[in-house]
C-alpha cells in the first residue's frame, strides 16, 4: 500500500507558485489584516494544505512500519520489566529504540547505494554470500519461532477462555480436558488448514488487526490497573506493602541478560524496512527540490518516518510493560494475558482483548509459514541439485577433476551462484546498471515474499506472473509435507516449550541479533573510509561485536534458564493472589 497510490500526486507549478507566493506583511497591529484586504483563504485552498501536510507525514507508511514492529513480543514485555526493574527496564526500551533507528538507517542508506530493495539483495552484495546463507538461515528461524510463539499464545488464551465458560465446566467431558488438548484440536481444525494456503492475498484485508489489537491491548491493561487499584483496596494494600526497590531495580545482572532478547525481538522490524523504503513517494517541496536530490529526499523522508513509527511503538510498549507490570508486580507471567485469569473474574474488557489479540495471531500465522516454507524449499532445492563425484568426493559444480567434467558440467545459473557476489567497483556497467539478481539464482527466494510480520499481516502481494511461478514450484504433495513439517514441528515445540518468553528469549539472541544489528553493522563496515568518522567506525564495531556477545550470552541464558529448576504451578489472578514463579506453568 504505498503512500503515492493513495493520495494522486500534487500539481508541481502550483506547488511551487504557491509555495513562493509573497507573504502578507502585517503593519499596524491588528488592524493590518482591514488596511491590507487580507481575507480567509477559500476553502479549497485550505482542503489543498491539508493534502499536502498528509502526504508530508506519510502516515501509510508509519502504519506499515507499525505493523512490522508490534506485534506478540508485547505480550512479554511486563515480564521482562518484572526482571530487569521499572529503571533499567524503561532505559532498555529507550535503547532499544534508539539503536532500531540506527539499524533502519543505515539499512536505508545501504539502499541508497545499491538501488537494491529485498534485504537479502542488499546483504549479498555488501558483505557476499555468505551473508546470504545466514540470513536465509535467520528468517528462517525468525519464521518459524513466531510460529511456534504463536501457537503457545492461543493456547494460553483457548485455556483461559473455555475455562471461563459455566456450562463447559459442568460438562463431564471437561474431566479429559487439557490445555495441550485444545492447542492439538485447535491446530487441527484452524491453524494447519490456513498454514496450507498457496495465495494468502484473501487474509490480507485483515491486516489492521495486528497493530489494532496490540492497542486495544494496551488500553485495556491500562484501564485494568486503574480501575484495579481504584476498585480494590486489598490490591491497593498489596501494592503499598510490595518492596519498592525490587520493583525499581533488577534482582541480578543474569536478569537483565534474560529479558535483553524479549526488547530486541520486540523491536525487530529489520526485514521489512527495504520494502517500505522502495515505495515510499516523498513529496518533494520547494526547498527540497531547489537544494536536495530526489534520492536525499527519500533518505531524509525515512527517517522522519522511521523515528515517528519507533517512538510510537516505544510509547506503547512502554505502557503496557509498566501498567502491566504495575498491576501483578512480582507475580507477572511470562504472558501477561494469563495474568488477567478471565476464566474466573470475567472481565469483559480483558476478555474482548484476548479475543482481539487472538484472531489476529491466527490470521498472521499463514504468513510466517509462508516465507518459512519458500526458504526450507530453496533449500531442500539446492540440496538436491549437488551430487558428489565419486572420484574427488566434491560437488560437480566446483569441477575438480575430468570425471566431474565428464558427468556433469555446471551451467550458467549455478556458475553465478558459486561465484563471488559482485563488488560496487566491478565495472562502469555496475555502475550505470546496479546488479538486481536474487539471491539465489534459480530458486526465487529474490522473488518471493519477504516480508516477516510479528502479528501484522502485512505481506507483499503477489502479481499474476509471481503467484504462477510459486504455485509451480511445488507439486501438491510436497506442497503439503514441507507444511506439515514446518507447521507441525511448530505445534510440538510448542508443547514442550515452559512459556512464551523461552521462544522470544531464543529469537532475539539468535536470528533477531543478526538481522536488527549484526548485518547493518557488516553494512556500516563497508561504508567506511578513511574519512569516516570515529564514531561511525565504534558505531559499526559497536553492532557487529556488541550484537555477537549479547546474542550469544542471551541464547546460552535462555538455555540455561530451561534447565534450571523452577516452580510448575499456574499464574493466574492479581497482586496478592495465589500464583506461582512467573514464566513458568
Amino acid at each position: 500500500m504505498a503512500e503515492h497510490e493513495a493520495h494522486p500526486p500534487m500539481d508541481g507549478d502550483n506547488l511551487r507558485h504557491r509555495d513562493t507566493a509573497a507573504p502578507l506583511r502585517m503593519e499596524g497591529g491588528s488592524g493590518g489584516d482591514a488596511a491590507l484586504g487580507h481575507q480567509h483563504p477559500p476553502p479549497s485552498t485550505t482542503m489543498a494544505c491539508c493534502r499536502r501536510r498528509c502526504r508530508t507525514m506519510h502516515p501509510g507508511s508509519i502504519s506499515n512500519l507499525c505493523s512490522a514492529t508490534l506485534g506478540a513480543g508485547a505480550l512479554s514485555l511486563p515480564f521482562a520489566i518484572s526482571l530487569t526493574g521499572i529503571v533499567f527496564g524503561v532505559l532498555l526500551l529507550i535503547a532499544s529504540a534508539y539503536l532500531t533507528i540506527i539499524s533502519i538507517d543505515v539499512i536505508v542508506e545501504a539502499c541508497a547505494r545499491t538501488q537494491l530493495y529485498k534485504y537479502e539483495d542488499v546483504s549479498v552484495r555488501l558483505v557476499g554470500k555468505g551473508a546470504g546463507r545466514v540470513l536465509e538461515a535467520s528468517l528462517l528461524i525468525f519464521c518459524f519461532g513466531t510460529a511456534v510463539a504463536y501457537i503457545v499464545a492461543v493456547g494460553d488464551i483457548l485455556d483461559q477462555g473455555l475455562r471461563s465458560i459455566p456450562a463447559l465446566t459442568e460438562w463431564k467431558l471437561m474431566r479429559m480436558y487439557s490445555r495441550e488438548s485444545i492447542m492439538v484440536l485447535f491446530w487441527v481444525t484452524v491453524m494447519f488448514p490456513l498454514s496450507l494456503q498457496r495465495n494468502v492475498q484473501a487474509l490480507e484485508r485483515f491486516s489492521p488487526l495486528g497493530v489494532l489489537s496490540i492497542i486495544f491491548l494496551v488500553m485495556s491493561a491500562v484501564i485494568h490497573e486503574i480501575t484495579h487499584l481504584s476498585d480494590d483496596t486489598d490490591a491497593a494494600q498489596s501494592h503499598a506493602t510490595t518492596d519498592l526497590s525490587s520493583m525499581m531495580w533488577p534482582g541480578s545482572f543474569w536478569d537483565v541478560v534474560q529479558a535483553f532478547p524479549i526488547f530486541i525481538f520486540a523491536f525487530s522490524c529489520q526485514v521489512n524496512v527495504c520494502a517500505i523504503y522502495e515505495e515510499l513517494a516523498p513529496s518533494l517541496d520547494h526547498a527540497d527540490a531547489t537544494n536536495n536530490t530526489d534520492s536525499a529526499v527519500k533518505e531524509r523522508t525515512m527517517g522522519r518516518i522511521t523515528r515517528n513509527g519507533i517512538l510510537l511503538c516505544m510509547s506503547l510498549y512502554i505502557l503496557i510493560g509498566l501498567f502491566g507490570f504495575l498491576d501483578f508486580a512480582e507475580m507477572t507471567d511470562d504472558n501477561i494475558l494469563n495474568n488477567y485469569c478471565i476464566k474466573s473474574t470475567h472481565d469483559p474488557l480483558m476478555t474482548a482483548a484476548s479475543v482481539f489479540v487472538a484472531v489476529a495471531i491466527v490470521v498472521a500465522f499463514p504468513f510466517n509459514i509462508l516465507p518459512a516454507r519458500v526458504t526450507l524449499k530453496l533449500i531442500l532445492e539446492r540440496m538436491r541439485r549437488r551430487r558428489r563425484c565419486a572420484t574427488c568426493f566434491r560437488f560437480f559444480e566446483s569441477v575438480a577433476c575430468g570425471n566431474c567434467l565428464f558427468k556433469w558440467t555446471a551451467g550458467p545459473s549455478l556458475q553465478q551462484e558459486e561465484g563471488d557476489a559482485p563488488s560496487l567497483e566491478d565495472s562502469d556497467a555496475n555502475a550505470s546498471s546496479p546488479v538486481t539478481t536474487p539471491l539465489l539464482e534459480g530458486d526465487r527466494f529474490g522473488d518471493g515474499p519477504h516480508l516477516i510480520p510479528h502479528m501484522s499481516l502485512e505481506g507483499l502481494p503477489l502479481d499474476e506472473k509471481d503467484e504462477e511461478l510459486y504455485s509451480a514450484e511445488s507439486s501438491a504433495a510436497e506442497h503439503f509435507l514441507l507444511t506439515l513439517l514446518l507447521s507441525g514441528s511448530a505445534l510440538i515445540i510448542a508443547l514442550l516449550v515452559p512459556g512464551i518468553s523461552v521462544v522470544f528469549g531464543l529469537m532475539g539472541g539468535t536470528a533477531a541479533s543478526i538481522l536488527s544489528y549484526i548485518l547493518p553493522g557488516l553494512f556500516m563496515r563497508d561504508a567506511l573510509d578513511e574519512e569516516s568518522s570515529r564514531r561511525d567506525k565504534l558505531l559499526s564495531n559497536f553492532f557487529v561485536v556488541g550484537g555477537t556477545l549479547i546474542g550469544v550470552l542471551t541464547t546460552a541464558t535462555t538455555i540455561y534458564g530451561l534447565f534450571s529448576p523452577g516452580s510448575a504451578s499456574e499464574t493466574c489472578g492479581s497482586s496478592g493472589s495465589e500464583s506461582a514463579t512467573p514464566g513458568v506453568r
